[in-house]
C-alpha cells in the first residue's frame, strides 16, 4: 500500500505539475494574448492619433491659407479705399482751385472796377472843385479896384452830372 500511496501521490504530483505547466501555458498565452491586444490597441491609438494630427495639420494650414487670403484681400480693400480717398481729394483740390481762380478773376474784375470808379470819383471832385473855385471866383470882388461889370471871371460851363460808379455783375463760368 505504501507503493499504491507513493504512485498516487506521484500521479498528484505530476497531475499538479502538469496543471502548473498547463496553468503557465495560458498564463503566458492569456499574456501574449493580451500584450497583442495592447499592441493593437496601442497601434489603433497611434493611427488615431495620426489622423488627427493629419487632420489639425490640415485644419491649421487651411486656416493659414484662408487667413493669408483675407489678409490680401483686406489689403486690396485698403488699397481700392485709399485709391477712391486720394481720387475724391484731387476732385476736392481742382474744385478749390477752380474756385479760387475764379475768386482771383472775380477780385481782378472788383479791383479794375474800384480803380475806374476811383478815377471817377477823382474826376468829379476835380469838377466839383473846378466848379466851387469858379462860383468863389464870381462871388469875390476884383482886387484891382477895375469896374463893376469887368469884376468878374469868365463863366464857367456849369459841371457834368457825376458818373455813377459802374458795377459789374460776375461773369457766369
Amino acid at each position: 500500500m505504501a507503493r499504491h500511496v507513493e504512485h498516487i501521490v506521484q500521479a498528484a504530483e505530476r497531475a499538479a505539475e502538469e496543471l502548473r505547466l498547463d496553468a503557465e501555458q495560458r498564463a503566458a498565452a492569456r499574456i501574449a494574448e493580451a500584450d497583442r491586444a495592447a499592441r493593437m490597441r496601442i497601434e489603433a491609438a497611434e493611427e488615431d492619433a495620426d489622423e488627427v494630427r493629419a487632420e489639425a495639420v490640415a485644419a491649421a494650414e487651411t486656416l493659414r491659407n484662408e487667413a493669408a487670403e483675407a489678409a490680401l484681400v483686406a489689403r486690396h480693400e485698403a488699397q481700392a479705399r485709399a485709391r477712391d480717398v486720394i481720387a475724391e481729394a484731387r476732385s476736392v483740390a481742382r474744385e478749390v482751385l477752380r474756385e479760387g481762380e475764379m475768386l482771383s478773376g472775380h477780385l481782378r474784375e472788383l479791383s479794375d472796377s474800384l480803380r475806374v470808379n476811383a478815377d471817377r470819383l477823382l474826376r468829379d471832385v476835380r469838377d466839383a472843385h473846378s466848379a466851387l473855385s469858379a462860383r468863389l471866383d464870381r462871388a469875390e470882388p476884383d482886387r484891382a479896384g477895375a469896374g463893376a461889370g469887368s469884376d468878374r471871371a469868365p463863366a464857367r460851363p456849369a459841371p457834368a452830372v457825376p458818373d455813377v460808379p459802374e458795377f459789374i455783375p460776375p461773369r457766369p463760368r
